[in-house]
């Protein structure tokens, strides 16, 4: 009873301090900047805020709500790595297996000297093994005869890549017999009632898409124009550029199209433990990361673990993991100290969402002051 009493005390302090985030995320979608987002809040494993905002299409014939469906992007790959460390629960995977004993064809090193990289590097991107890692994708078929060369030795940095993640999905594929997709349905969506998510736009959720956005006058939206066909881009709304509906090849990096309220579900289920067990859990977040080095981050200071980014800035430490692609951005945080974890979409390339994020935590927070 008490539980209850001070979430539904912390629900209404904070509800009352979320208007100037409403506020700034009207002003937003007033400017299109983005046309649409969707925001979940859980305190623990209670959500007490959900909401979305703005319009799906041009035309604004359809306001976006909880059950409007993004291309969520790399958000994915936190559903695969849960998919792994389930599978290494039920013992069918080693978290410390070299990738060898999947692909025995695979020879890999770093100046000259064999190096060995197992499961926990793909799952905390340490691997060395990148996007354009031609001869590895080689190796994974078939002998080559070749040894591909690494650009770090194994485990000693992280670097992003959707690579690592589409080999896991093979080991898991390996292991079971099952497809991947078939898979995610019945380790993940099915438990979690994710019943609106999806690899695909599938009749049920079609009528309630939300339509990504690329601006014209952006860095980022040019790269990612670049990467989508021709046939998906719809028209120009001023130097604003809509897309039509699409799928993504490489599912299990990037591939899931879900609402906020599934995203809701998820974080849910993650936290209680309902998709995993508690041992399994501190395993997954207390795994210690590996630094990722690079220069354009502007937090202070960056790791990976198992799939989450673990970031400590501006006196706060969280975990977090983003996705962006054409016409979509979207970030999950989960801050321990706290007990808060939140997911925000967006149907924008360009949309700062580490911005976003470090604002609602912000207003999330200043309750505690007033």
């Amino acid at each position: 009873m008490k539980k209850s009493l001070l979430l539904l005390s912390l629900t209404i302090s904070i509800f009352a301090n979320m208007q100037d985030f409403e506020n700034f995320i009207k002003k937003e979608i007033d400017n299109k900047t983005p046309p649409s987002a969707s925001v979940t809040i859980l305190k623990g494993t209670k959500p007490f805020y959900t909401k979305s905002f703005g319009y799906n299409d041009a035309n604004k014939t359809q306001a976006t709500d909880t059950k409007s469906v993004y291309h969520i992007y790399s958000l994915t790959k936190i559903l695969t790595a849960t998919l792994v460390m389930r599978l290494i629960e039920e013992e069918k995977i080693g978290l410390y297996d070299p990738l060898t004993k999947y692909f025995p064809h695979l020879s890999v090193a770093f100046d000259g000297k064999k190096e060995n990289i197992t499961i926990l590097n793909l799952l905390n991107h340490s691997s060395g093994i990148g996007d354009r890692s031609s001869d590895i994708r080689e190796m994974l078929s078939h002998k080559t005869g070749k040894v591909a060369t690494l650009p770090y030795p194994v485990g000693s940095e992280a670097k992003y890549s959707n690579s690592e993640y589409i080999i896991l999905a093979k080991i898991a594929e390996q292991v079971t017999g099952e497809e991947f997709d078939d898979l995610i349905y019945k380790y993940i969506l099915e438990p979690t009632d994710m019943t609106r998510s999806d690899f695909t736009y599938n009749d049920k959720i079609k009528e309630n898409q939300v339509y990504g956005t690329i601006p014209f006058f952006s860095g980022i939206g040019t790269v990612m124009k670049l990467m989508l066909d021709d046939q998906y881009q719809d028209f120009y709304e001023g130097w604003t550029l809509w897309l039509k509906e699409f799928d993504i090849e490489w599912k299990p990096a990037g591939g899931l199209v879900s609402p906020i309220e599934d995203m809701t579900k998820f974080l849910q289920a993650y936290q209680s433990n309902k998709l995993f067990s508690e041992a399994t859990k501190k395993l997954f977040i207390n795994q210690p990361s590996v630094p990722v080095n690079s220069w354009i981050s502007s937090q202070d200071e960056v790791s990976f673990g198992i799939c989450w980014y673990h970031i400590k800035d501006k006196g706060e430490f969280f975990y977090q993991h983003q996705g962006v692609g054409p016409g979509f951005r979207t970030i999950i945080r989960i801050y321990p100290k706290h007990d808060i974890s939140f997911a925000i979409l967006t149907s924008q390339t360009s949309v700062d969402i580490d911005e976003w994020a470090d604002k609602l935590m912000r207003d999330i927070l200043s309750h505690k002051t007033q």
